[in-house]
């Protein structure tokens, strides 16, 4: 028996554009299924131990990175392309023997291979005798431009690492182990920009100046990009009046920051009663990509984390809205087009409240507190609002350390 490892040496999440490197350990475990028995087993057939003890032969394997694209066929109609990729993915699936003897990473899942790598060989013709293992180290680049991981209601991109094995004449068996892409628009123009003025330096001056890395360097667009502070406000206005202001201090966050923002309901016209606030996802279909036999919307709103308060008679406060390291960060690709916003729904009453505006009502210079008792039905309506929001990707590291996405998988056949 053959026991087959892929591990990660990384966390499980990468950008678009790095160097993902993994191990794969081959070990023959006939000699570890052998060793079970503690205690002379007499009975144990003769053969069996005697080709426990034989070295075992495979005779290739392969590795290999690819993207399934899944949709909802109700909502959404996948384009048809001629591509050498979908006709051999046809030819095999045609061919019953075919697709049990051939190296294909997509084998037996829904949806189509929308990128792929070049496979890489391994090793053929390989034999562990029992106990002994071989490692291997596998290294591959998912493109600048390839679409981010991502689970919508319509569609679906997930990245896997596929590692392909077969005994001489026998089917082959696949591994794979999932893989979380984050995406940095302009990351690749500016690498390449980088890499022209390394090309353009002078050969004989010595250049002290440590290599960058592609993560540091994403990282440090990351930290450019979301440390702009540029306050800005919004009147909340309905149609009988002012309600209040809203400050949201900068415009583009990192997945697992905070969203904050304060309100400021001194100078409003109307009482607002109650607000709520949600983090919420836009998933767009373009027009050419919608099933034409269904009338759905052609937008899906997905939420995430909400928070809301009680404001009657609050002059100013404030909200906090995090972002998951779940959430996926803004793109577009040609199926969907993906954006961010902050839904708002304010409770405001109709009418002005019995019994003053204020609880407080200083009669005295003394009086520092007061009591009030509030009417028992309010006539109220609601109205909403919603604010685009820029959310970006953020440092895979910190996403790896609390991502559920496992950094090894085994089998044994």
């Amino acid at each position: 028996m053959i026991e087959v490892k892929v591990r990660l040496l990384r966390g499980s999440v990468f950008f678009a554009g790095e160097c993902i490197e993994c191990e794969i350990i081959f070990t023959n475990v006939a000699d570890g299924k052998k060793e079970t028995c503690s205690h002379p087993c007499n009975h144990v057939n003769n053969d069996f131990s005697n080709g426990s003890n034989e070295t075992d032969r495979l005779a290739w394997a392969s590795a290999q990175i690819h993207c399934q694209c899944t949709v909802n066929e109700s909502r959404v109609v996948l384009p048809t392309t001629n591509s050498r990729m979908d006709r051999t993915l046809n030819q095999i699936s045609s061919d019953a023997n075919a697709s049990c003897t051939s190296f294909v990473p997509s084998r037996g899942e829904q949806g189509r291979c929308l990128l792929s790598t070049q496979p890489k060989i391994l090793f053929c013709d390989l034999e562990l005798a029992p106990g002994e293992s071989r490692n291997y180290f596998y290294s591959d680049t998912i493109p600048f431009d390839g679409v981010p991981s991502y689970k919508g209601h319509t569609v679906k991109y997930s990245y896997k690492i596929t590692v392909g094995t077969s005994r001489v004449q026998g089917h082959s068996k696949l591994l794979k182990l999932p893989v979380r892409i984050l995406s940095l628009q302009g990351l690749g123009r500016i690498e390449q920009f980088l890499c022209k003025q390394e090309n353009s330096h002078n050969p004989f001056l010595d250049d002290s100046n440590p290599e960058t890395s592609l993560l540091d360097l994403a990282v440090d667009i990351l930290t450019i990009v979301t440390s702009k502070r540029n306050s800005h406000v919004y009147n909340i206005v309905s149609g009988r009046g002012s309600i209040g202001k809203f400050c949201l201090f900068k415009s583009a966050y990192r997945i697992g920051e905070e969203i904050v923002g304060s309100f400021d309901f001194s100078e409003s016209l109307i009482l607002c009663l109650k607000f709520s606030v949600v983090l919420q996802s836009e998933e767009h279909i373009p027009e050419n990509s919608r099933n034409p036999s269904k009338q759905s919307s052609d937008v899906t709103y997905s939420s995430f984390t909400s928070v809301q308060e009680n404001c009657l008679h609050t002059k100013k406060t404030h909200l906090v809205l995090p972002i998951p390291y779940t959430a996926c960060p803004e793109f577009v690709s040609d199926l969907v087009c993906l954006k961010w916003r902050l839904h708002f729904e304010f409770t405001i009453a109709l009418s002005p409240l019995p019994g003053g505006d204020s609880p407080v009502q200083q009669t005295t210079p003394f009086t520092d507190n007061a009591s009030w008792q509030g009417p028992s039905d309010i006539q109220a309506e609601t109205m909403s609002w919603d604010l685009p929001v820029k959310i970006i990707a953020t440092n895979p590291l910190h996403a790896s350390s609390i991502s559920m996405h496992r950094t090894s998988s085994t089998m044994v056949f």
